[in-house]
């Protein structure tokens, strides 16, 4: 049996650390605004569910759109404010994360115990500027991390972004590019990723060979809705189809099913899925976990059609460790299509577990 790769986990020291910013403080704005008003809230005082609240000035993408809540990570995987006097909080983590903080070594275990030989290492702000982090888990565990850099996306064409980028790739190791289009709030949407003054930054990423770790907006946005969004992927496509990308999160298929569940794909997406350097991931259990019971019948169908309608060679799988562990355990989030998936055939399971995974980044370092 191969060794699967996981392309979607995290390590991270403990949310309420600075984790490579300037301050706690400035850690804490990039979690209140990845994560406004995406999760169930809770009231502290007695734990029961109450209405979805916004964190954010609606009307403001910018940095100044911030409410003032005293918003914070607090202990066992909880993000926490106050509004009127009331505490509430969302389970962001599993609850047995005590210190909200996910070690290189309990992941590793947790691979060794359900098969995984690899994870890639999404480098998301909410979890802290952790390419120093990574590279230290990778020297101490090798063969076991990928790990992927961040920068300012909405400044990424600045000399000083490239610089950023260049020193991670080639100093840390890390090997692609985490770029998450909501990190463009703190220029308010002004210019975009598929603007031609990003020239200078993807000429970089061609330079330096690694591949794109792409994140969409699944929700409206500055500039529009998912039509949108697509239409500047298509655009920074047309101008840059040599650098490899991988959908993170994969596309979001609950938007284009009917009542009866048949997914149809727009055709922004079935044009995007026809670059073959674009792949895109299986990431159902942390989405739809909190809906539906394993093995997640509605998701395999999604699947099901995902694969009917662009075949196993650019699908991923990915997990989202240790988050996934909310909603099902690491084996779970696995075998939900390695085991109930019956239309996989052998070949088409080492692509998705692994191989695929491979390509993503061979494809860049030709």
């Amino acid at each position: 049996m191969f060794k699967a790769i996981d392309c979607h986990a995290h390590i991270f020291p403990p949310l309420w650390e600075a984790s490579g910013f300037d301050s706690p403080e400035t850690h804490a704005l990039y979690q209140q605004h990845a994560l406004n008003g995406k999760r169930p809230v809770r009231r502290r005082r007695d734990h029961a569910y109450v209405d979805p609240q916004e964190w954010w000035d609606p009307t403001d993408p910018t940095p100044t759109g911030r409410l003032d809540l005293n918003f914070r990570a607090g202990p066992h995987g909880r993000l926490e404010w106050e509004r009127d006097g009331e505490g509430y909080y969302v389970q962001f983590l599993p609850p047995n994360l005590h210190d909200s903080a996910s070690r290189p070594e309990v992941l590793v275990a947790q691979m060794d115990y359900v098969g995984v030989e690899t994870a890639i290492l999404q480098n998301d702000p909410i979890y802290g500027r952790l390419s120093p982090f990574f590279a230290d888990a990778m020297a101490r565990f090798p063969g076991r991390f990928i790990g992927l850099a961040q920068i300012e996306e909405s400044f990424a064409y600045t000399d000083e972004q490239i610089a950023s980028l260049t020193d991670q790739v080639e100093r840390l190791g890390m090997k692609g590019l985490y770029f998450r289009l909501t990190g463009f709030f703190r220029n308010g949407y002004k210019t975009y990723y598929d603007d031609p003054a990003f020239d200078p930054f993807w000429e970089a990423m061609r330079r330096l060979r690694v591949p794109l770790f792409i994140v969409f907006h699944v929700r409206p946005f500055a500039l529009g809705e998912f039509a949108e969004e697509i239409a500047h992927f298509l655009h920074w496509l047309e101008r840059h189809p040599d650098i490899p990308t991988l959908v993170t999160h994969g596309w979001p298929t609950a938007q284009f099913a009917d009542a009866d569940d048949r997914v149809t794909f727009p055709d922004g997406v079935a044009a995007a899925m026809a670059h073959p350097g674009v792949f895109t991931e299986l990431l159902y259990p942390i989405a739809w976990g909190g809906d539906m019971d394993y093995p997640f019948d509605r998701a395999r169908h999604h699947v099901r059609q995902t694969y009917d309608r662009f075949g196993p060679d650019r699908l991923v799988w990915g997990s989202d460790m240790p988050n996934v562990e909310r909603f099902c355990t690491y084996r779970q989030s696995l075998s939900y299509v390695r085991d109930h998936c019956p239309f996989l055939s052998d070949s088409d399971k080492e692509k998705i577990f692994r191989t695929n995974a491979l390509a993503v980044f061979e494809a860049a370092a030709r």
